[in-house]
């Protein structure tokens, strides 16, 4: 069966991780309290703290949840919120000096899924008895929403592991593995890939689709299966036009991160949320410019993961889970279009 995710195009607002150094902890604890319930993480250090997410989220979902239920939650062994009734989903991601081997892959997506889930209880998923042959139910670790290959292999300047990195799988068998995580472990409820090119991609799903149409599958091997996920730097300069339509045509949710400009290091300042016609907007609907650039992204079909360590700041964002974020008219989208290729 070549299986894909009923969530797989679910536009979504998520609250990201990445470069927030000491300040983790406590920034992740805000942005609960904001009310963000979808987060993205990753295995790599240097530009991530995932323990620290993970610490973050323990603490929040397992305080009691008023008085009565401080004094009661011991003898009834519950404490705190559900996992499942408040919608966490947690996405993070294994970095390609990791991609060593199909158990390797396996061993770091549940490891992850401890050091962030661990504390959620179970949650019941149907599946197919292969003794019966039967739809049953059974009882499995709360899983994270996506698991990533963060990058399909190293390259100088990426991070300091890419500067002598191990022998690695290449992509098609890497993707085997991540198959598994879902397939077999259910570690994770989707995969997706992070900073891929277009012609990545398309191989990637012809590879799923090839296997699913010659039947070729053993009995052991999970189901094949394309990306449910693409996760890559979008913004209005640089829209990723490419990529983001190949996940239109095949049915895949397209992540943006650094939305709101940082990747333009080659100038001063930040051209986007600096552009003249994002504050002219801005100023036009009575919103931040961060608020009016993520729902051109919004509009145009992305989910996206800002990030930010200032509590006021992240109240702001957060007015994007509670409010309509489609507020821009076509001329305002049509304005914002025009930034393409600007810089």
């Amino acid at each position: 069966m070549f299986y894909t995710s009923n969530h797989s195009t679910a536009v979504g607002v998520g609250f990201g991780t990445a470069a927030l150094g000491g300040s983790c902890y406590n920034v992740v604890g805000v942005a609960l309290e904001a009310g963000f319930r979808k987060f993205d993480t990753a295995e790599a250090d240097w530009w991530y703290d995932q323990a620290s997410v993970g610490k973050a989220l323990s603490h929040y979902f397992l305080q009691p949840t008023n008085e009565e239920e401080d004094q009661t939650c011991v003898s009834a062994n519950f404490c705190g919120k559900s996992c499942q009734i408040e919608d966490l989903r947690i996405s993070t991601k294994i970095p390609p000096w990791s991609l060593t081997s199909f158990d390797d892959i396996r061993a770091h997506a549940a490891a992850s899924r401890e050091e962030l889930l661990g504390f959620c209880d179970e949650i019941l998923i149907t599946a197919t008895d292969e003794n019966k042959g039967i739809m049953t139910e059974k009882s499995i670790p709360y899983p994270l929403d996506v698991y990533y290959i963060h990058a399909p292999a190293c390259w100088k300047g990426w991070h300091p592991r890419c500067d002598n990195p191990p022998p690695t799988l290449d992509l098609r068998s890497a993707w085997q593995a991540m198959e598994a995580v879902v397939g077999l472990d259910h570690s994770a409820t989707r995969i997706g890939l992070s900073n891929v090119r277009p012609d990545e991609l398309l191989d990637i799903i012809q590879f799923a689709k090839q296997r699913q149409e010659s039947g070729d599958i053993q009995h052991e091997d999970p189901p094949p299966r394309k990306p449910d996920v693409v996760q890559a730097f979008a913004d209005p300069i640089h829209p990723a036009d490419e990529l983001r339509r190949i996940c239109r045509e095949h049915d895949i949710e397209f992540v943006s991160y650094s939305t709101l400009g940082t990747q333009h290091h080659s100038v001063s300042g930040n051209p986007v949320l600096g552009s003249p016609c994002i504050q002219s907007i801005a100023n036009k609907h009575g919103r931040s410019t961060a608020e009016v650039v993520l729902s051109w992204a919004l509009q145009n079909g992305m989910s996206v993961i800002p990030r930010s360590s200032n509590k006021n700041h992240i109240q702001q964002l957060a007015r994007l889970l509670e409010e309509n974020p489609g507020f821009l008219d076509n001329d305002d989208m049509q304005q914002i279009d025009s930034m393409k290729d600007t810089i």
